[in-house]
């Protein structure tokens, strides 16, 4: 079968077909992330909460840049009192997260297997309101393009295209770093969680479970 050549014309036209069929395919995949994102919110899918880990690599790499600090200078037993008598783990995660000696104090005294001498019980699980308390402290080190959103607990990037709408909330409930339950229904909320929120108020309705269904059947793994 012989071998037909395209016209200028006919190569033309394909390339005009091709950016509009990638420019649409392109939007329903936007579309389809968002949508998958905003039903991960409304059926309950949370981040894992555990206990923070800092890898050995990280804290017993490089050098100590703070080694003058007085708090770094204290003995290993002075910053074990600290830590042991810090009543939650997202108070002891955030002091370990300042500098490595602090973090290399905190990951032994987690491997310790006698750990009745804490001054407070140490909780057996992380709550929500654990997670969040941490992620405050963390505000002010993560690039401007990211904001706190109080209802997922994530960074979320307010330049990418799957985030975009207003946010929720009165930024005023968190004033002083206020890290609460109270804080979790008042304060900011991404565009995500003010969508879900609003989808949510019609789950009577028999469209609701066809739509978490259908993004169900969406996957977006590599």
């Amino acid at each position: 079968m012989p071998v037909v050549t395209p016209t200028p014309v006919q190569i033309a036209e394909a390339e005009t077909a091709l950016g509009k069929e990638y420019k649409e395919f392109k939007k329903a995949m936007e579309s389809a992330r968002r949508q998958k994102k905003i039903a991960n919110r409304l059926k309950k899918l949370r981040l894992s909460l555990k206990i923070p880990i800092i890898p050995a690599k990280i804290y017993k790499s490089g050098i100590i840049q703070n080694q003058e600090h007085n708090l770094t200078k204290l003995p290993h037993e002075v910053r074990a009192m600290i830590f042991k008598a810090l009543p939650l783990n997202a108070d002891r995660a955030a002091l370990a997260l300042t500098c490595k000696s602090q973090a290399a104090t905190y990951e032994q005294l987690k491997a310790e297997k006698n750990k009745k001498d804490y001054d407070h019980l140490v909780p057996k699980r992380s709550v929500r309101t654990h997670r969040l308390q941490i992620l405050v402290r963390l505000r002010d080190s993560v690039p401007p393009n990211y904001r706190l959103c109080y209802t997922c607990l994530q960074f979320i990037d307010t330049e990418h295209v799957d985030n975009k709408g207003a946010w929720g909330g009165d930024p005023m409930e968190v004033q002083g770093l206020k890290a609460s339950k109270a804080a979790m229904v008042e304060s900011p909320r991404c565009p995500l969680c003010v969508a879900a929120a609003r989808l949510e108020t019609a789950k009577h309705k028999g469209t609701y479970k066809k739509y978490l269904a259908l993004a169900d059947r969406c996957s977006f793994k590599k």
